[in-house]
């Protein structure tokens, strides 16, 4: 299927305005996540010590090149945009695709002065390709074999942005995709204890496309047959492999199906918390006996078990993958935005919020099985004087719930005001992006993201 795929990646159409304006408010989204990863992710100030121990100059709080290597700058920038949790989600494929092309595509970008319709094109292409292949790959099993799609499928993705932006051929893309054969990886070991390895896999899986592509440029011969090969990507890492997904994409499709967050956590909790939010205003937090969260299976797997230790989160990673956290600070607070997650961490053994926890079950059943992953619903109990219930088919910012640009231009406002981007600043970054995709030049962005500084 490698040589199809590509083809494709060869030969893909520019974005439709209807798909460039999205990317509008997926790229400005990033931007104030990587701004706010890096002031807010405790893991931020370790990955920067590193870098720079390896020959990195001095990071701008956006990094997108220039005095920073194209392949440090990619690293940086998917590490911070995917250290809140906060980034975009493509519910089919079940990963993250904009922290790792997003990251690749933009030091590319700047190195070789593409335009804006040019930087859109190749976004565009990488979110076909990570999310064709977590499809093809089947979320369910891959995340049974303990891999992080996000990191895996998003080393291909990037790799075909960073291709799309050095004017590769078909055969050129072929030889990336062998060489990214050999490097596509993650491993769901860090819900283990809360470690920080999940913030970097879209770093690393950017930075492998940088290399993987300067590899082919300088001749390097890379791997045959990497996506279908008897030890290719869908034999080692997936049981129920559907290759036919590579054949047939859909160009632009993947960005149009692909959500943007309100709140800093696992997309999984996301419909519950609508939920949760919705029927606050009718419980009584004192007269609650329980509260029963129904999520598709990977979403208990990920947020509901082991229970008791959903029940107890220690650290920020913890809150983000707690479905009872999220249930209790929803019901509590009534709001789970960035605020309230960042508050609760210094407040994790307040007693209101124990008592909450709990009293939470994570559960599956047919009802939000039957369509997954085509739609991540979740359906809320809370007996409580009597049974409240929610059921959620479509999260906030999903497709058929959009976030507007408005709405996307007050997250990004938030983020970039509590990261130390001052509002003069701001304005010019969300003038830049504004109609980027239709542009001449990327550098008045690349201007706009220097001056954040």
């Amino acid at each position: 299927m490698v040589e199809p795929l590509a083809a494709y990646c060869a030969d893909a159409p520019a974005p439709d305005r209807e798909t460039a304006e999205r990317i509008e408010r997926h790229l400005l989204d990033w931007i104030g996540l990587v701004a706010g990863g890096r002031a807010h992710a405790r893991s931020a100030a370790s990955v920067l010590e590193a870098v720079e121990a390896l020959g990195g100059a001095d990071a701008p709080r956006v990094p997108t090149g220039g005095a920073l290597a194209a392949d440090r700058a990619a690293l940086l920038g998917g590490t911070f945009a995917h250290s809140l949790d906060f980034d975009d989600t493509h519910r089919e494929s079940s990963l993250h695709p904009g922290a790792p092309v997003i990251a690749a595509a933009l030091p590319v970008a700047r190195e070789r002065g593409t335009t804006g319709e040019e930087l859109f094109a190749a976004i565009s292409l990488g979110y076909d390709v990570t999310c064709a292949l977590g499809r093809a790959v089947d979320p369910d099993a891959h995340y049974a074999r303990g891999f992080h799609l996000t990191a895996t499928c998003g080393t291909f993705g990037a790799t075909a942005a960073v291709g799309r932006l050095r004017g590769f051929d078909a055969t050129a893309f072929e030889a990336a995709f062998g060489v990214n054969g050999s490097q596509a990886a993650g491993s769901l070991q860090f819900l283990e204890n809360g470690a920080w390895n999940k913030r970097l896999h879209p770093g690393l899986a950017a930075q492998r496309a940088v290399l993987a592509a300067e590899l082919v440029d300088a001749g390097f011969r890379g791997a045959a047959e990497p996506i279908e090969g008897a030890y290719g990507f869908l034999h080692g890492y997936t049981e129920t492999a559907h290759p036919e997904v590579l054949a047939s994409i859909e160009p632009g499709a993947a960005v149009l199906e692909t959500a943007l967050k309100p709140y800093p956590c696992c997309r999984y909790m996301h419909a519950a918390i609508d939920a949760m939010l919705d029927l606050r205003g009718e419980v009584d937090l004192e007269a609650v006996e329980s509260v029963t969260v129904d999520l598709p299976a990977p979403g208990v797997r990920l947020t509901g078990e082991p229970i008791e230790a959903k029940r107890r989160p220690s650290n920020f990673v913890d809150c983000q993958f707690s479905a009872p956290f999220a249930a209790a600070l929803a019901l509590a607070r009534g709001e789970a935005g960035l605020a309230a997650f960042l508050e609760a961490q210094e407040n994790l053994d307040e007693p209101a919020l124990c008592e909450l926890m709990d009293r939470v079950e994570v559960v599956s059943t047919d009802e939000t099985n039957d369509e997954f992953p085509q739609r991540w619903t979740a359906r809320v109990s809370v007996d409580a004087d009597g049974r409240h219930e929610r059921f959620v088919e479509y999260a906030r910012g999903e497709p058929e719930k959009p976030m507007s640009w408005a709405e996307v231009r007050e997250k990004f406002r938030e983020l970039a005001g509590t990261s130390g981007v001052d509002g003069e600043a701001a304005d010019a970054i969300v003038e830049a992006v504004d109609g980027l995709g239709s542009g001449d030049s990327t550098a008045p962005l690349f201007d706009a993201l220097d001056r954040a500084e």
